[in-house]
C-alpha cells in the first residue's frame, strides 16, 4: 500500500469514528426523562420523551398542565426546544435549553414572564 493510500485510509477511519461518537452521544440524549421544575406555581413534576435523529430533537413533555409535542435541536449535549402550553391567562410557547451529561439534565424554561430552571434524570425503563 502506499503512504497516500495508508494516509486516505487513515482520514476515513478517524472521520468514521468521530461521526460514531458523535451519534452515539446524542443519542444518549434519547429517552424518558422525569423533570422536577421550580415554576411559578411551585415546584412542580413533568414528564419528557426525547427522540434524536442526527442534530434534530422530537419529543413529547407532559405534565399536570397538558402534553405538548416538539421540535429542535440537540448539538454537544444540549438540547433545546420550544412547545405550546396552557397558561393562566392564555396559551405561551415556552422555550427550552437543557445541558445532558450522563443520565442527568439542568436546564432553563423560558416562559416569556420569565424562567424556570429544572433538573431532570432519565427515567428507568
Amino acid at each position: 500500500m502506499t503512504h497516500s493510500s495508508l494516509a486516505r485510509l487513515a482520514t476515513a477511519a478517524c472521520t468514521v469514528a468521530l461521526t460514531s461518537s458523535l451519534v452515539l452521544a446524542q443519542s444518549g440524549v434519547a429517552g424518558r426523562w422525569t423533570l422536577d421544575v421550580d415554576s411559578p406555581q411551585g415546584a412542580t413534576k413533568a414528564d419528557l420523551v426525547l427522540a434524536v435523529e442526527g442534530e434534530t430533537v422530537t419529543g413529547t413533555i407532559g405534565s399536570e398542565m397538558g402534553e405538548s409535542k416538539f421540535t429542535g435541536t440537540v448539538k454537544d449535549g444540549t438540547v433545546t426546544f420550544s412547545f405550546d402550553m396552557a397558561g393562566p391567562q392564555a396559551p405561551m410557547t415556552i422555550t427550552t435549553k437543557a445541558a445532558i451529561a450522563g443520565d442527568e439534565m439542568k436546564g432553563e424554561m423560558d416562559y416569556g414572564m420569565g424562567v424556570a430552571p429544572f433538573t431532570g434524570k432519565r427515567a428507568e425503563q
